[in-house]
């Protein structure tokens, strides 16, 4: 094996394909959970990405809904902060890493947002010390797991 293979990869090895990021083809989704209605913000130009095993770690992150109308979804300032809040998890999280964001689902008292990142960066501190944070407002479920075939979206894009 020559020299530059070494360095290179064989021939046919998996490449990152540009675009790294497809671009931005929102659709919202409505859906019938079990525990009432709820709406998806899927980022859909992620259909057929050919980059997943390239980023395949899925970061879950689940946010109480305070301030809510009959439904259990948010009001209009309490969106603002739920996406103020969303902001801020992503600005955390492209510190150190190339960051997908795929979808966010808001449901009957949550907010769940769908990321998937390359390998993880953080320490376990940093990601206590921003859930603090937030937990002195809302309660927050932040979860890390290798989710290389992008299953945990699978639902909204093949």
């Amino acid at each position: 094996m020559s020299f530059l293979r070494k360095i290179f990869g064989q021939p046919g090895s998996a490449q990152l394909k540009e675009p790294i990021f497809p671009g931005e083809s929102f659709t919202i989704l409505k859906m019938d959970m079990p525990e009432g209605l709820a709406f998806a913000t899927v980022n859909m130009a992620y259909k057929g990405y050919p980059n997943k095993s390239f980023y395949p770690y899925f970061v879950g992150v689940e946010l109480e809904i305070i301030d809510k109308n009959s439904n259990g979804h948010p009001v209009d300032s309490e969106a603002a902060k739920l996406n103020e809040i969303q902001g801020e998890i992503e600005a955390f999280l492209k510190k150190d890493h190339t960051v997908h964001s795929i979808a966010r689902v808001t449901r009957n008292g949550a907010r769940d947002l769908l990321i998937y990142i390359d390998t993880p960066k953080f320490t376990k501190e940093e990601i206590k010390e921003i859930c603090d944070k937030i937990n002195r407002e809302r309660q927050i479920n932040f979860s890390t797991q290798k989710d290389s075939n992008w299953n945990a979206v699978s639902g909204f894009i093949k």
